[in-house]
């Protein structure tokens, strides 16, 4: 997938008598309704025999639109795998400032799609809405398309349960922490994303060597021990790989059994453990993953760790001795 992070580089990329289509939105997670709309976008590019596009933004637009925003499902590079994974050709990455903020719809559409990167078709979501004010609605640009040299399509709500899924359901099943949900939610196992730092070493004198993962400003469950998939993604991130090889019959080159670690090791730290319901605080805990039949240097690795349910919280134990014991138990249960 090709990433274009200014108008300029878009419209340098634009490769002579190839046609796009795009498509507008933050995208966060990359839910089953948004993967629902980059069908309809992906179809239609070949149907023009063009490309698909994403026209997207580095950060939630509420954090310049003056609101508290929410705290990311996933960070931008996560979004942007997602993206790559379902297909699409190309993402324009936009700086939400005050420019961009202060754009009626009509100059949207004009600077941003048809002259950048020369799109003949936007694809929109059942409840978009763009531009300043928010008045770029499917059904106020569908009267403007002509003036705007531009054909408008709306996808359908993707509905779970007889509600739609949106951003919003995500992020209150984010709030519960409940796995099953996001995965029905998302299409597959929610999932972090964060590149292997050095660590103490604590883990390896344990005889269980643990990646610690630097992670951005995004949703992490709270402190807990988890079984998870762990994908190695290499120094860069890329759509290699998808979800669905977590329901392959063979695990695929990459992906390993892992138990994760969230929180404060306060057998270690001599602290206190975290609270059930503790929301995480990177200021405090750290992320570490145990990969089962992994041997190797990670550091500097980019993982993306699916987590799969919760297995216990955090425990403050007497002994290291006595924590050795509680991690093979729980790597036992993760084997069985």
């Amino acid at each position: 997938m090709n990433r274009y992070d200014n108008l300029e580089s878009a419209a340098r990329g634009l490769a002579s008598g190839i046609g796009r289509v795009a498509t507008i939105g933050f995208f966060d997670g990359v839910h089953r309704g948004h993967r629902a709309l980059l069908g309809d976008l992906k179809d239609w590019a070949v149907e023009v025999g063009g490309e698909s596009v994403v026209v997207t933004f580095g950060e939630h637009p509420q954090a310049v639109l003056g609101a508290h925003p929410p705290v990311p499902v996933v960070s931008l590079e996560h979004r942007l795998l997602l993206l790559e994974r379902e297909g699409i050709d190309a993402a324009l990455v936009l700086d939400f400032d005050e420019r961009v903020r202060a754009l009626t719809p009509e100059d949207f559409v004009r600077s941003v799609l048809v002259e950048s990167l020369g799109a003949r078709g936007l694809q929109m979501g059942f409840d978009s809405a763009f531009g300043n004010r928010r008045l770029g609605t499917f059904e106020y640009l569908d009267e403007m398309r002509d003036e705007l040299g531009l054909e408008i399509r709306s996808s359908r709500a993707e509905i779970l349960e007889g509600v739609a899924v949106s951003s919003t359901r995500v992020r209150e099943a984010v709030s519960n922490w409940s796995f099953v949900e996001l995965e029905n939610l998302l299409g597959h196992p929610f999932s972090i994303m964060g590149t292997v730092v050095e660590g103490d070493g604590r883990g390896r004198q344990l005889g269980f060597p643990t990646a610690n993962l630097a992670l951005p400003g995004v949703s992490v469950p709270p402190p807990g021990v988890y079984f998870c998939d762990v994908l190695c993604l290499g120094e860069r991130p890329h759509g290699r790989h998808s979800w669905r090889a977590l329901v392959a019959p063979e695990r695929p080159e990459g992906f390993f059994r892992g138990v994760m670690n969230i929180g404060r090791r306060p057998t270690l730290t001599d602290g206190k453990e975290a609270s059930i319901g503790s929301i995480y605080d990177p200021r405090v805990d750290t992320v570490e993953v145990h990969l089962l039949d992994y041997e190797g240097d990670l550091y500097g690795q980019c993982l993306e760790v699916f987590v799969l349910s919760m297995h216990r919280g955090e425990k403050k134990f007497s002994s290291v001795e006595e924590l050795t014991a509680q991690i093979r138990s729980d790597v036992e249960a993760r084997l069985g």
